[in-house]
């Protein structure tokens, strides 16, 4: 076994002239294994290779260009990612072998009860099952992301009126370009569509034509809000507003030209602010870290099962596959970031900017629903009673020597022999206070209570008077107490 001091190359060389050569990936450094280039061989083994980014395993399958029978091996623990390694497990050129930990021969029940209790339930599916599951520090979780494809493509889905779209614009820089992307909500299915996905990619790249483009999507789709990052949007924010103001004055375009809409539409979200919502109880303003609602708000959908993308878009499959936590900070804000450097995450920015602006725009989060219904207060003095409802049944009060006969007899004190229960008799009493005694005897089929309400949320009706019956009556139709006596002019 030798070691090259100038590279990080490990060779070991055989009796049969046979050399095997090791390299390391250096995948956190980003280099897409720039050490293996220009490397050459018959056999090509990938070591962990659920741990090798897309880029590293590129350069690493360029060994083998000069060697049509050449073959390759990779093994790992799988992590849950849905990458390479995922796709060459179920690719027909390759063949799988699955082994457990527990083809181990050393395997045991100590082992068994150990790695139970010391691992979570992902990171026991991983290491022990070797199961693919879910990330250990996966945002999206798989099974909803897979629920989440459908079978249509951008495009399919024409604009409609009865439909509530929003837009999410990622700015970045150069390298990357800009992303599109349309959200659509159709409120008979009350599913989210992505309608829409456009790249102003770097070729022939500016930042006008990106906001001309966003011009020409708010034409199409007519969204209600667009929201954009401000990282790299702050510019584009104020060329947008300008060219809806420059449009509102234009005679040929006018306020109700689409253009107009856009000095009102286009909001601009950053991601290392705070954001205020309402409290969707008390409806008080409460301050939220910018990036955690926008990812948990999108989350959210996707485990609502509420969200629709096309199945053909691979690249944002996989950046939502690997979206992961990078860290919490020391106060428990999550830091993300994208597993996969080579998918980036600027298509799932986009998208849950598109989400935002539904959360914030429509939903009580971001604009509350308040009553509306007056009601009035009465005298100052005059007292409050219980309001009559609908289907209470009215008695007529009697006499005043009735009514304290009846007090009387509540206030009468229990006990003695009278209060003894016999030994015979029933301890439920009548028939009447047996269980379900309020269901029509005699009939096959048991009916609901006959008082209207019963079936949805209303009050049981309650036994009031006539007298205030006619009180809650008058209230509520606005009619003034009836005057007991004829007015009397005061003497001044």
């Amino acid at each position: 076994l030798r070691r090259n001091v100038k590279a990080p190359i490990y060779t070991v060389e055989l009796h049969n002239e046979s050399i095997i050569r090791g390299f390391t990936a250096g995948t956190k450094s980003g280099g897409n294994a720039e050490a293996v280039r220009g490397q050459h061989g018959n056999m090509l083994v990938f070591d962990e290779a659920d741990y090798l980014s897309s880029g590293d395993m590129d350069a690493a399958l360029s060994i083998i260009t000069n060697y049509p029978n050449a073959t390759v091996w990779m093994s790992s623990t799988p992590s849950g990612k849905r990458e390479r390694f995922y796709q060459t497990c179920g690719s027909k050129i390759f063949k799988e072998y699955h082994y457990t930990s527990k083809v181990n021969p050393m395997w045991n029940e100590e082992l068994q009860a150990l790695f139970k209790e010391q691992l979570t339930d992902i990171g026991y599916d991983h290491e022990i099952l070797a199961n693919f599951g879910e990330q250990e520090q996966g945002v999206f979780q798989n099974t909803y992301v897979q629920a989440a494809k459908h079978r249509y493509e951008y495009g399919d889905l024409a604009y409609k009126n009865t439909w509530t779209y929003t837009v999410g614009v990622d700015w970045n820089d150069i390298g990357n370009g800009t992303t599109i992307s349309v959200l659509g909500f159709n409120p008979a299915e009350n599913l989210f569509y992505v309608v829409d996905r456009y790249v102003v990619s770097r070729e022939g790249w500016t930042q006008l034509s990106a906001c001309h483009k966003i011009a020409e999507l708010n034409r199409i789709w007519r969204p209600i809000v667009i929201y954009i990052d401000a990282g790299f949007g702050g510019t584009q924010y104020e060329v947008l507003r300008k060219y809806g103001f420059d449009s509102l004055i234009d005679p040929a375009k006018g306020p109700t030209h689409p253009d107009s809409r856009l000095r009102d539409i286009v909001k601009k979200y950053d991601f290392g602010s705070k954001v205020d919502v309402h409290d969707l109880f008390t409806k008080r303003l409460i301050s939220k870290p910018a990036k955690p609602f926008l990812v948990e708000s999108t989350v959210r959908r996707f485990e609502s099962n509420d969200i629709r993308f096309p199945q053909s878009d691979e690249k944002l499959e996989a950046q939502l596959q690997g979206y992961i936590i990078d860290r919490i900070t020391p106060t428990g804000v999550p830091v993300y970031k994208a597993g996969d450097e080579s998918a980036g995450d600027h298509a799932l920015d986009a998208l849950m900017l598109s989400v935002l602006g539904f959360t914030l725009e429509v939903t009580p989060l971001g604009k509350p629903k308040y009553d509306t219904g007056i009601a009035f207060s009465g005298r100052f003095g005059e007292g409050t009673d219980a309001l009559i409802h609908e289907g209470d049944t009215v008695i007529h009060q009697g006499d005043k020597k009735e009514r304290n006969k009846t007090d009387r007899e509540k206030q009468k004190p229990t006990g003695g022999r009278d209060s003894v229960v016999n030994k015979n008799q029933n301890l439920l009493g009548n028939p009447g206070g047996l269980p379900a005694s309020n269901t029509h005897q005699g009939r096959q089929s048991v009916s609901l209570w006959a008082w209207p309400g019963f079936g949805h949320d209303a009050p049981k009706p309650r036994v009031r008077t006539l007298k205030e019956a006619g009180e809650d009556a008058s209230s509520r139709l606005g009619l003034r107490p009836r005057l007991s006596a004829k007015p009397s002019r005061k003497k001044i």
